[in-house]
């Protein structure tokens, strides 16, 4: 079992990560070994967006996707 931090608001606040090979996006405190879509064993890219600009933490950056 994993932790997720969550604002005061009940927002989860863990960050996004987009399989290389599938394109799945997830949101867990760390990536997966295994992608849960293509059940491969993939490298994982954060997209999560840490500006103001796209929302902050605990939202997707557009521009990396």
């Amino acid at each position: 079992m994993t932790d997720t931090q969550t604002t005061g608001q009940g927002k989860n606040m863990d960050p996004f990560w987009k399989c290389g090979e599938c394109g799945n996006t997830i949101q867990m405190p760390a990536p997966p070994e295994e992608c849960p879509s293509c059940s491969k064993k993939c490298l994982f890219k954060d997209v999560t967006c840490y500006t103001p600009d796209c929302g902050g933490p605990g939202n997707i950056d557009p521009k990396l996707l």
